[in-house]
């Protein structure tokens, strides 16, 4: 299957001027509903880590303030009660002992709360995000087609939904386990498994196996391309980021999420298996 970046975007320029409006509005849906979620939600727990050394940092910072307050104590304090004089030593150390433990008490806290915001995000994704992503990609695939109506972004929703919500979870299990082998083997898969979504959008029954195994076949050889694809529109997002948006919501997004759906269009055929032709396959490995 041979096919061109230009050939692509040709494509969505075409779906672009047939159904304009329809699609610039289901693309802003997709900003502010997926935009919070960019990536995979496994991946959320990068951005908590680095707060978590921040708040750790400040802890530092309030626990060594109280050290210095503490040392410009006088070196001897009355007591109300019994009048006797004692060294302030002492009194030093156990005060010392108690910044460090609400210290530890916070950063305690601080991580159960995060890994507690971590869950619930990705629970978010797994369960509004991922289908909603679905139903987008069929919005996209019929607007290449021809036309397409808003009310095909809930597909995801009337249509096996707990297959999908399965699927992708597999889909971004893959992609974050992969990503712990330092990122570059999680962006490979992200892209060998690029076009899950947009097969569900055809074929919501298809079960996760069949889904990942058929997405590996369809990018084989065509990652690279796709890469370059996106490096393509580099220009056009900071032409998005200078207009405040504008230009991001108004042409960008919408051309660039046409020409990934054209992508897939060229690479998946018309002789594609009904969902009843579908078959259970074997179950992969975990890393496939």
């Amino acid at each position: 299957m041979t096919w061109t970046g230009k050939e692509c975007k040709a494509w969505a320029k075409e779906a672009l001027n047939r159904n304009y409006w329809k699609i610039v509005l289901v693309s802003f849906l997709m900003l502010i509903f997926c935009g919070g979620f960019s990536g995979h939600g496994f991946k959320g727990a990068a951005s908590a880590s680095g707060t978590g050394e921040t708040q750790e940092a400040e802890i530092s910072i309030d626990a060594k303030a109280a050290d210095k307050g503490l040392s410009e104590t006088p070196p001897f304090s009355e007591t109300a009660d019994s009048g006797s004089t004692q060294t302030g030593e002492p009194s030093s150390c156990a005060s010392v002992i108690i910044p460090e433990k609400a210290r530890a008490v916070g950063i305690t806290i601080f991580i159960l709360i995060a890994i507690f915001a971590f869950i619930l995000l990705y629970i978010l994704q797994a369960l509004l995000v991922n289908p909603f992503r679905v139903g987008i990609g069929r919005f996209m695939i019929k607007s290449i087609d021809d036309r397409a109506e808003v009310r095909e972004i809930a597909y995801g929703f009337d249509h096996s939904y707990k297959n999908i919500v399965k699927t992708m979870f597999h889909y971004d299990l893959r992609v974050f386990l992969w990503s712990l082998l330092f990122i570059i083997p999680g962006f490979y898969k992200e892209y060998q498994y690029r076009l899950v979504p947009y097969l569900l959008a055809e074929h919501p029954d298809m079960n996760y196996q069949e889904a990942l195994r058929k997405s590996r076949e369809l990018m084989d050889g065509h990652k690279w391309k796709a890469f370059v694809l996106d490096l393509s529109f580099i220009l056009w997002h900071i032409f998005g980021f200078i207009t405040c948006g504008i230009g991001e919501i108004f042409y960008v997004s919408p051309y660039h999420n046409l020409t990934l759906a054209a992508l897939y269009r060229k690479l998946s055929g018309e002789d594609f298996p009904k969902p009843e032709e579908i078959q259970a396959f074997p179950a992969d490995t975990l890393l496939s």
